[in-house]
């Protein structure tokens, strides 16, 4: 019988830091911004309770085993309540490492077991040697080969080097930081951290001057709207000047997180899986089967149309996660190509999705008659948008909304314009938006369920909307859901699809 493994004996290390690290930034806030003393403040008190953390870091150490039978890993965890996973090496799809700084200085790998059965990986291995995670990829994946190949094959050959499909240079890099604009998250939590403080006031101080703060500033702005004191035309500039700074300088922290984040970007093809590597701190290293692709996402916002770039996004059955870094594997699975040239877009595209030439496609409109719905909630909008500048412009209030008018006029003609849906031999197709531009496709083969809604409002018009999901679709994700269907077009494609997946063989 095979004999069980432990983890690393730094995983009780690692462990206890993932911890502190939940209580560092609160913890700072609570002893520099509390107003009581130390002993009177039980807040700081409880920080103390990152203690008992450290036994639980111990005894996962402990209690966690998993050996190597021959066809599955089995894992056990647990002492009082003990768990024991029996995970066959046909049904892991992935096996995600993460590397920040002190793993590569300390020899060792965070290693995630993904399978398609899920969000959350099926184990979560913090940490291993590097020669034993290499180890267990070539275990798993020969255990793999051998569950697919048939009985009386012979032994596959030996694996062809991987084949780079894109590799980000470090001007791509910067721009994928410009257009993504990722500073605003960590330009927010910064100011929140300053106001929690207490720095807030002094900020604005040093910034407008002794006698004005954010809060004085906009209230003479309202003042001088409704006719009580003069225009602030010099505060008003100068608070002009420093929004355009603070969104330049989003872009430079944006600039600087897409290097740090993204650092040696390259994903490759080996087989019938895409390799991708990346990280400058953290480097992770994560597998995307082919087979396992449900939706495929082409996004184009102002800024990629502008640069003629573009960013591929996938779904894939499980192991989607939620979260930051603990998640970055997963994260990085959806977004398969974070910026891309239009140009080489094709190519690409035959790589990971061969059956589907989007040259090629007929796009089909939706109903004509969609205009006139979209319209309508356009003006509604309009309305409740201009209705705060009744009191301080009175009849002025109507220059806003006659600008608010036109233009939802001519975005809600445009919108409809770009509304497109097609289907090939082996999937459907849906596209969507004109300023932020969306594709998505997904394969026959993969769709777990079609569906067919009306609304009170579909109703009257007659009309109604496809909507196709798949396995690991997210909620806010840019899906299959094709609107302003005439009902007669929308039963008939919904026939259609529901013929074609019931006649398809599902692969995971």
């Amino acid at each position: 019988m095979p004999s069980d493994r432990r983890l690393h004996p730094l995983s009780i290390l690692f462990g206890l830091v993932a911890q502190v690290r939940n209580f560092l930034l609160p913890g700072f806030v609570v002893l520099f911004a509390g107003s009581q003393g130390w002993w009177g403040d039980w807040q700081r008190w409880a920080m103390l309770l990152v203690i008992p953390y450290a036994f639980v870091a111990i005894l996962r150490y402990v209690t966690f085993r998993y050996r190597y039978e021959a066809h599955e890993m089995v894992i056990r965890t647990g002492l009082l309540f003990r768990n024991e996973r029996h995970v066959p090496y046909a049904r892991i799809q992935n096996l995600d490492a993460v590397q920040n700084v002190f793993h590569r200085l300390l020899g060792v790998v965070e290693v995630r077991v993904q399978t398609g059965g899920g969000q959350e990986p099926e184990a979560k291995m913090s940490v291993l040697p590097v020669a034993e995670y290499e180890e267990m990829r070539r275990r798993v994946f020969e255990g793999k080969a051998g569950e697919e190949a048939p009985a009386d094959a012979e032994a596959p050959p030996a694996a062809a080097p991987g084949r780079t499909l894109l590799r980000l240079s470090l001007p791509e890099l910067l721009l994928c930081g410009f257009i993504e604009n990722r500073g605003v998250v960590l330009i927010a939590t910064g100011f929140g951290l300053i106001w929690e403080l207490g720095l807030g006031n002094t900020l604005m101080e040093r910034i407008f001057g002794g006698e004005v703060s954010g809060r004085s500033m906009i209230r003479d702005l309202f003042r001088s709207l409704l006719g009580q004191t003069g225009f602030p035309l010099g505060r008003i500039a100068l608070t002009l000047a420093a929004f355009a700074g603070l969104l330049l300088f989003i872009r430079l922290i944006s600039m600087v997180w897409a290097f740090t984040r993204l650092y040696g970007f390259r994903i490759t093809r080996a087989g019938e899986d895409l390799r991708t590597e990346y990280g400058l701190l953290t480097r992770v290293v994560a597998t995307v089967p082919l087979r396992r692709i449900q939706t495929l996402t082409i996004r184009e916002g102002p800024l990629h149309q502008l640069f003629r770039r573009a960013s591929v996004k996938v779904q894939t059955a499980g192991g989607g996660g939620e979260g930051g870094e603990e998640d970055a594997g997963a994260k990085q699975r959806e977004w398969l190509a974070p910026i891309i040239r239009q140009e080489a877009l094709p190519d690409f595209l035959r790589e990971v999705l061969p059956e589907v030439e989007l040259a090629a496609v007929s796009w089909r409109p939706v109903e004509p008659r969609a205009f006139r719905r979209v319209l309508k909630q356009s003006v509604l909008m309009s309305i409740l948008f201009s209705l705060p500048f009744v009191v301080p412009l009175k009849a002025w209030a109507l220059v806003p909304l006659a600008v608010f008018l036109v233009w939802g006029t001519i975005s809600s003609r445009i919108y409809v314009r770009n509304l497109g849906w097609a289907v090939t031999e082996s999937a459907v197709l849906f596209r969507s938006g004109w300023i932020w531009r969306q594709v998505s496709v997904a394969r026959f083969a993969k769709i777990q369920a079609v569906a067919i809604h009306e609304s009170p409002f579909d109703r009257r018009s007659a009309m109604a909307r496809v909507r196709v999901d798949t396995a690991g679709a997210g909620m806010t994700a840019h899906r299959v859901d094709i609107p302003y269907l005439a009902r007669e077009t929308a039963r008939d494609l919904y026939s259609l699809l529901a013929r074609q997946a019931a006649h398809t063989a599902f692969r995971w």
